[in-house]
């Protein structure tokens, strides 16, 4: 007996174990099928995101998107974990991104593509043979090898590099960032070049387009990125300074110029804050537009060789300008002002005026020729046909006169937060104004809001309000350190159909029922900058414009029934008021009570119809705003 009963325990406790077994088994077989490691794609990207990932992954190819087998990879590792990531032959694009961790990259054979961006573990990078386009950003390695493939090479802020060495057949190279590297030679077939500094590079002189020089870059006889040293001495020999190639250049404070150059291209020496003293070539020919752009010359002379001048060409100089022996074909120079030869448009006014005054037979003032000037009150003369109003740091500027010769008025988005008012002679055809705004003559559309003014009732008649017509309303505050934006509260007719620019409202009043109410009410519900309006009509009128059915007619087995009503435009219907309604007249609760639930019942919040039996039931719509105001309104349903 006492052997029986301990044959039984034995066997029921290796039951309970195999049991346990079987348990614990299924359970790590299935925590082991959640934690699998799988990938996700997108069609353009290929895979981007590793689910469930550990610190070793390799992703094999065969992974499908819609358009097929993939052979990108675009890849953030961020918080991953990952440390060492192996991928599969066949990928022909790889871009990994936010790699901290990440100690060791296996990459596939056939590779075109590589792009690397924050892998400040990385011990090593071995780049197959055949990769053409390579860019490797934020990557803690000491030197790098790029295969001979190799078209196009982008190195940024790699900060322990100290050696690159470059190919033959290499076409394009940028560095930036990289303060360690020692020495780059650049190849002869190399086409684009560009970098932060040029003083550890040399160029091969089988190199038909590059040079440098003093430490600065010129391609093709052109300057084309100066050094950013106290004195420049451009390369004799130079025919022309390129797009930009002195900005952010703050440390120059001398620049000599040979005569050879003939051309200053767009932005040619803008940025050459600290410059005091510039002498131009006298072989100088073309003059491109922005070419002295803040300049800090406080003079320039202008060689009489010039041949042409791009109208935007002395944009944001402050100097004087001058011409050599006073002969120019192009320009010429009147009481400080500049000018085309003719005299037509003037092209750069002095800064330092109080008043505007023209040349007679001035007819067109110029993009940014006004902007900077000191002036409170713009008078623009009567015989001026086109103005721009590019007067952003004219930072004393209140009134803008605008004569009846005026026919075009540009770019009104630049102007400053001080001016408050524009004025149009009533002769005019094109332009009038209201209220300190400035108007097409019919008042159909509203140009332009002065960014001085808080306070704007938009004309009665106007159809739209354009683009940029409230322009850019912040301004600095010198208290706090930041820009703030100037509150523009607007009142809106019931004439408006269009309204391209709402960023800067604040608030706005508009008419019940209208387009401008319902454009505010669209904006409200899709954009994150939501503007606050309320409507000028009174609760009593808004009730009056809410229409409830007057009759419904309905099977008993119909179950899809609701009582139906209309609201203008612009009014929030909700079934409760809660805090945000308060203090608004935009809102209007409504709730629905049947007379007679044995014919049909109703849903309190949403009007839904149930037929009880055949029979006729009064419907209840009470329509209440968050003042009180309340109306009520019945429908009569029918059920067969």
């Amino acid at each position: 007996m006492r052997r029986s009963i301990k044959k039984a325990i034995a066997f029921i406790t290796f039951l309970a174990m195999s049991l346990q077994i079987f348990v614990t088994s299924d359970a790590e077989m299935v925590h082991a099928e959640e934690s699998k490691i799988s990938f996700e794609t997108e069609n353009y990207y290929g895979v981007c995101k590793i689910v469930n990932p550990t610190e070793s992954v390799t992703i094999p190819y065969g992974i499908e998107t819609e358009y097929g087998v993939t052979d990108r990879v675009d890849l953030s590792l961020y918080e991953t974990g990952v440390k060492s990531l192996t991928i599969e032959n066949g990928y022909t694009n790889v871009a990994i991104y936010s790699a901290d961790t990440l100690e060791e990259l296996i990459l596939p054979k056939g590779l075109e593509t590589l792009s690397i961006y924050g892998a400040l573990s990385l011990k090593k990078l071995d780049i197959p043979k055949g990769t053409s386009n390579i860019y490797i950003s934020e990557v803690n390695l000491e030197k790098l090898d790029i295969p001979a493939s190799c078209d196009s090479l982008d190195i940024s802020w790699c900060d322990k590099l100290t050696s690159v060495d470059l190919k033959e057949g290499l076409k394009t190279y940028t560095q930036r960032g990289c303060e360690n590297i020692s020495s780059v030679k650049i190849p002869a077939t190399v086409t684009y070049l560009f970098s932060d500094d040029f003083s550890n590079m040399s160029i091969s002189p089988d190199n038909v387009h590059y040079a440098i020089y003093e430490g600065s870059l010129y391609r093709d006889n052109c300057l084309v990125q100066a050094a950013n040293d106290e004195v420049l001495n451009v390369k004799e020999g130079t025919v022309g300074i390129e797009y930009c190639a002195l900005c952010n250049c703050y440390a120059i404070t001398t620049i000599n110029i040979p005569d050879s150059v003939e051309t200053l291209e767009y932005g040619a020496l803008a940025g050459a804050v600290n410059v005091k003293k510039l002498k131009l070539p006298k072989g100088l020919l073309c003059i491109y537009s922005y070419a002295f752009s803040n300049l800090g010359a406080d003079s320039i002379e202008i060689p009489s060789s010039v041949s042409y001048v791009a109208e935007d060409a002395f944009y944001e100089y402050d100097g004087s300008v001058t011409i050599e022996n006073g002969r120019c074909d192009v320009l010429d120079v009147y009481n400080g002002s500049v000018y085309t030869k003719d005299y037509g448009t003037l092209l750069k006014y002095p800064v330092n005026s109080k008043a505007l005054e023209l040349h007679k037979d001035c007819l067109t003032i110029e993009y940014g020729a006004l902007n900077g000037c000191i002036f409170e009150t713009l008078d623009i003369p009567e015989g001026i046909g086109t103005i721009s109003l590019n007067l952003l740091n004219c930072t004393n500027l209140k009134t803008i006169n605008i004569p009846s010769s005026v026919v075009y008025v540009s770019d009104c988005f630049s102007i400053p937060i001080s001016l408050t008012k524009f004025t149009v002679d009533k002769k005019n055809q094109f332009y009038a104004s209201y209220g300190g705004c400035l108007y097409s003559k019919d008042y159909q559309y509203l140009y332009k809001v002065p960014a001085g003014l808080e306070d704007v009732e938009v004309a009665n008649g106007c159809i739209t309000i354009g683009y940029y017509a409230f322009g850019d309303r912040y301004y600095y505050d010198p208290e706090n350190d930041y820009y703030v934006q100037k509150e523009l509260n607007i009142e809106l007719p019931g004439t408006i159909r269009d309204i391209k620019e709402l960023y800067y409202i604040t608030s706005a009043k508009v008419d019940v029922g209208t387009t401008a109410a319902q454009i505010l009410q669209y904006h409200n519900k899709n954009d994150y900058m939501p503007i606050t309006y309320e409507f000028t009509d009174s609760d009593k009128a808004i009730l009056k414009k809410i229409v409830v059915s007057d009759d419904i007619q309905m099977d008993k087995t119909d179950k899809n029934q609701y009582v139906t009503y209309t609201y203008p435009p612009g009014l929030n219907m909700v079934s409760q008021f809660t805090p945000i309604h308060e203090n608004t007249n935009i809102y209007c609760k409504v709730t629905f009570t049947s007379k007679n639930k044995s014919v049909c019942k109703v849903n309190k919040k949403t009007g839904k119809l149930t037929p009880v039996k055949k029979g006729t039931a009064i419907i209840k719509v009470k329509c209440q705003m968050p003042s009180g105001k309340k109306k009520t309104y019945t429908t009569k349903v029918t059920v067969k």
